[in-house]
């Protein structure tokens, strides 16, 4: 009967299952990619992956904060150095510890807080019914990483309380520090998408800049005013001068100094609470006065003694003499005797 079927009917046939064929594996096809997107979705980063771009996170966090520290002790006058630019230029010298303390913070405080947060969300659920990750396979909502932080914060805190010595006030600043560190580095670890190690380089670097540019700025504008010590004769420094621990030295108009259990800790700035060694000899001393404020210095000569190079700080009124550290930090400061 087929074959008496007029050609154009037969034709027509054919095209009509050929195009149910195509439409047909059209539709196997795209059955096909829906089940791979189904099947293999993107999970939650690993554990690995999340140290490495927590330590990313924290690299940059922690460069901001030099940066920021860097802005700030160029306006005091416990910090020495060449600078707010001469301080920007050590930044990448740090970059070692930065990536020490950045691994260590990763591992011991971003990944416990990523795992509490996991937990609080599979006991209590998602805050407000949302998907919290955002599609982005995260391993935990965001509302729940705030919380987590400040546990984990809080229990770091107590930890170096009991462990380290740490006053109660130095644990209750550095918890709220703690939590404000954690937080942007764990909601960035948590984060599933591709290139995100590379977009926090990239990223990260501009916002460095950014930020030791808007500093520069800052202070070659004038709204903030980088310190410079008040300008001194040698009548200015003449007298007794002590380091607020019972300890003088006292220099005389003839040129003689004498040192009386004066602080004289040796390579590094005491920490609180630390025993340091002081000193007690006669000798003589002199005034390096120059043009610059920022270079004057009194230098004594005392048998036993280490400190031999004292410089011009304070202010104008109340001049005071430091000595600072291999790092720069203050190791002792004279203040005239009243």
């Amino acid at each position: 009967m087929r074959d008496r079927m007029p050609p154009g009917v037969i034709v027509m046939e054919t095209r009509t299952r050929a195009g149910a064929a195509r439409t047909g594996a059209a539709r196997v096809e795209t059955a096909e990619t829906a089940g791979v997107v189904a099947v293999a979705p993107v999970g939650p980063p690993s554990f690995g992956r999340v140290v490495a771009v927590a330590t990313g996170m924290l690299m940059l966090e922690l460069t901001l904060v030099l940066v920021g520290y860097a802005l700030y002790g160029t306006t005091q006058d416990s910090s020495r150095g060449g600078g707010y630019g001469a301080a920007l230029t050590l930044l990448p010298l740090s970059v070692p510890f930065l990536a020490l303390f950045g691994g260590t913070g990763a591992a011991v405080l971003v990944a416990p807080t990523l795992m509490l947060a996991g937990s609080l969300e599979r006991r209590f659920g998602r805050p407000g019914g949302a998907g919290g990750d955002g599609g982005h396979g995260g391993v935990a909502a965001p509302g729940w990483v705030v919380p987590a932080a400040v546990v984990v914060a809080a229990a770091c805190a107590l930890m170096a309380g009991v462990y380290r010595g740490f006053s109660p006030l130095a644990a209750l600043v550095a918890w709220p520090a703690a939590v404000a560190l954690i937080v942007p580095a764990a909601l960035v670890a948590r984060l599933s998408r591709r290139w995100l190690l590379r977009g926090i380089a990239l990223w990260g670097t501009l916002a460095i800049a950014v930020a030791a540019a808007l500093g520069g700025l800052a202070l070659g504008s004038g709204v903030l005013e980088e310190y410079r010590p008040p300008a001194a004769t040698r009548a200015d420094v003449v007298g007794t001068w002590t380091d607020g621990r019972g300890g003088t030295l006292e220099l005389a108009a003839d040129g003689t100094a004498t040192a009386d259990g004066v602080l004289d800790p040796q390579g590094f700035a005491p920490l609180p609470g630390e025993a340091v060694e002081t000193c007690t000899a006669r000798g003589t001393w002199t005034f390096g006065a120059a043009a610059d404020s920022r270079d004057q210095k009194v230098v004594t000569d005392l048998p036993d003694c280490r400190a031999d190079v004292w410089e011009i700080g304070g202010e104008d009124g109340r001049i005071a003499l430091h000595r600072w550290d291999v790092d720069g930090e203050e190791m002792a400061t004279l203040t005239r005797e009243r």
